[in-house]
């Protein structure tokens, strides 16, 4: 039986890409991923998904334009996109019964302009004109239409330093299936300027596309005549030798579970499996990576001298854990990779919903928990 030792106990560190400006040194850091969800009072612990949620969205490179990137080998989908690059955004939505059909919920979807979609610009969704080729950055909100998991495509690169810190700021926005529907959602985000107006059980979820790698937008920003303070030579050649981003993946789950007749047994578990347990049994689980975290550069300039440097990075991993039921999650050891979790005393069927997130891109993965008596 293996042991339950530390399965993803190294340390990691890291930080954010940035094009980095600045008397000593100005940070125009990539934007940070708006964290959208639905609107409700917490009234429960974090971890409870007694509501349908929405805890990911994944882009993916789906049709490389001239200035993309192939994927790495073995790497999976490119999650940051170049100029021409076609891309599509997944949402992972997560319910007390399971995970959620995202397309039964017929979600709008919008391109955030400006200062983004929230504020005094969610007024003017219903009246956001259809986007075309995404600008970098974008200028004005825009909508793309209707569907569980919209494509769009990047349009001409204005300004290398907007575009490396905005990046692409999309936003679902989408009813549940306990409240209301997502035009009546849409309806009570009009009427916030003028009345009250409820959101509970309306999804508003927010996540960036990120733009690059970094050298490939500095190379296509002097192809294009984008306002940049870096010019193609000023980089160091390394930069080049750095593959983009795609996003962890959960190769599955391991698993402690009690046996009926005393001790443990210990099973591997992919994503959607079923595990069948006893009621107040306390089940140990970790998250087997399917890769390790990528290596990056972040790219800084000194503005008093426009001198370049560029600092290595590697990734920083953390996961997340959700359950249907209100038993916490104990962490054991990593950041989050390896969790104890008690069954409730009630037999039922349960969910156990996990994000693992490098501070670039995200995945997802989930487990249906029968518990008996």
């Amino acid at each position: 039986m293996p042991l339950r030792a530390p399965l993803r106990s190294r340390a990691r560190g890291g930080a954010a890409t940035a094009i980095r400006v600045g008397p000593r040194v100005r940070t125009l850091a990539a934007a940070a991923a708006l964290a959208g969800a639905s609107c409700l009072p917490e009234e429960r612990p974090y971890w409870v998904i007694d509501h349908t949620d929405a805890l990911a969205m994944r882009f993916e490179v789906i049709e490389r334009g001239p200035w993309g990137a192939d994927p790495p080998p073995g790497g999976g989908p490119v999650v940051e996109a170049m100029p021409g690059d076609r891309v599509r955004a997944t949402p992972f939505v997560a319910g007390p019964d399971g995970p959620v059909d995202v397309a039964a919920l017929q979600p709008r979807w919008f391109v955030c302009g400006g200062s983004g979609c929230t504020g005094p610009q969610l007024v003017d969704l219903a009246e956001a004109p259809p986007c075309g080729a995404v600008e970098l950055p974008q200028a004005d909100t825009c909508a793309l239409g209707s569907g569980p998991a919209p494509t769009f495509e990047l349009g001409p690169l204005r300004d290398v330093v907007g575009a490396a810190s905005l990046g692409v700021i999309v936003m679902m926005v989408a009813g549940t299936p306990e409240g209301p529907s997502t035009r009546e959602c849409l309806r009570r985000a009009d009427a916030l300027a003028d009345v009250t107006s409820s959101l509970r059980d309306c999804l508003f979820f927010v996540r960036t596309l990120r733009i690059g790698p970094t050298w490939r937008t500095v190379v296509a920003g002097a192809a294009m005549g984008a306002t940049s303070p870096v010019v193609p030579e000023a980089l160091p050649w390394q930069i080049s030798q750095i593959e983009p981003d795609v996003a962890p993946a959960i190769a599955h789950f391991a698993a402690w579970v009690p046996a009926p007749g005393g001790g443990e047994y210990f099973l591997e578990a992919k994503s959607g499996a079923t595990l069948s347990v006893r009621t107040g049994d306390q089940i140990a689980l970790s998250l087997i990576e399917a890769a390790p975290p990528q290596t990056y550069y972040a790219v800084s300039v000194d503005q008093s001298t426009l001198a370049v440097s560029v600092s290595q990075i590697v990734e920083v991993r953390g996961a997340a854990w959700f359950s249907t039921t209100p038993a916490p999650f104990e962490l054991t050891a990593g950041p989050g990779f390896e969790v104890d979790w008690r069954a409730p005393e009630e037999p039922g069927t349960h969910h156990v919903y996990v994000v693992l997130a490098d501070g670039r891109s995200a995945t997802t993965a989930w487990l249906r928990v029968e518990v008996a008596p």
